[in-house]
């Protein structure tokens, strides 16, 4: 009987024993494992370094803005072209597109326009009507159909010339030339007209009896002196100056039609 009580207590001893080693392991393999993982510091620097060089890569190169007007002649289907004039101000833009060769054909476009990308985007109604790229100090316009520039020509606006600058400062609103024969008309804030014909000794002075303003135009009327100017939102030339004008003007006056060209003030 003494030698079985001495056998378990023996028994007891050694699972005792197996059980601490076992707890001691376990101790040790969780210490070494967490040793391992904070021996190991997380380094910021490189990324840091990386995301700089990054940013620094994609810089934004300043695009010149453009101002005053353009124009070049561009392809179009079937042998066809269309000048293609534009007016840049401050945000904002006025394209006229005509279609050479065929009557009434004169498309008016207005919106804004802002740099973005090394290119000049033309916006209406927030949609994308054009764009235009920068070669040296040359305009041009890009064709994204055929991946093409065209290279505009810039010209110079009749408001430049002193002569037009001095009408407005002395209050005209509308100030038309033509030739064959050579005219020209005034219109003042005042609702005065003034009238000029090569064969005539004196101008012609008029008060006007209306004016109307639509979508498209401005008529100025004086029917008592049968006289009627009309002028149109369109780029026009003289033919006879390097000057563009703002506006087409025509001028009826007893019957007769007169074409020009002139700037609204």
């Amino acid at each position: 009987m003494r030698w079985w009580v001495l056998l378990c207590g023996l028994s007891l001893t050694a699972c005792g024993n197996e059980s601490k080693e076992k707890s001691v392991s376990t101790k040790v393999e969780n210490s070494s494992i967490t040793n391992t993982s904070s021996s190991v510091p997380i380094d910021t620097t490189v990324s840091s370094v990386k995301d700089t060089a990054s940013h620094a890569s994609y810089a934004v190169t300043p695009i010149k803005r453009p101002s005053g007007i353009y124009e070049f002649v561009l392809p179009y289907q079937n042998d066809q072209k269309i000048l293609h004039t534009i007016a840049f101000y401050a945000g904002t833009y006025r394209l006229q597109e005509e279609y050479i060769g065929k009557k009434d054909s004169v498309v008016i476009t207005e919106g804004t326009w802002s740099p973005s990308q090394g290119y000049i985007w033309l916006y209406k109604e927030q949609l994308v009507r054009g764009r235009y790229v920068w070669k040296g100090d040359t305009l041009q316009y890009f064709n994204p159909g055929s991946a093409t520039k065209f290279s505009l020509a810039k010209l110079s606006p009749a408001t430049s010339n002193p002569v037009w600058r001095d009408k407005e400062k002395q209050g005209v609103i509308l100030f038309g030339v033509g030739n064959e024969p050579f005219w020209s008309v005034e219109v003042s804030r005042h609702d005065s007209v003034v009238l000029s014909m090569p064969e005539w000794t004196s101008p012609l002075r008029v008060k006007l009896s209306s004016t109307s303003l639509n979508r498209d135009s401005t008529v100025y009327t004086a029917d008592e002196d049968s006289l009627r100017i009309v002028v149109l939102p369109y780029f026009c030339s003289d033919g006879m100056s390097d000057f563009t004008y703002s506006n087409k003007v025509s001028v009826t006056y007893k019957g007769r039609v007169y074409q020009g060209c002139g700037v609204s003030f």
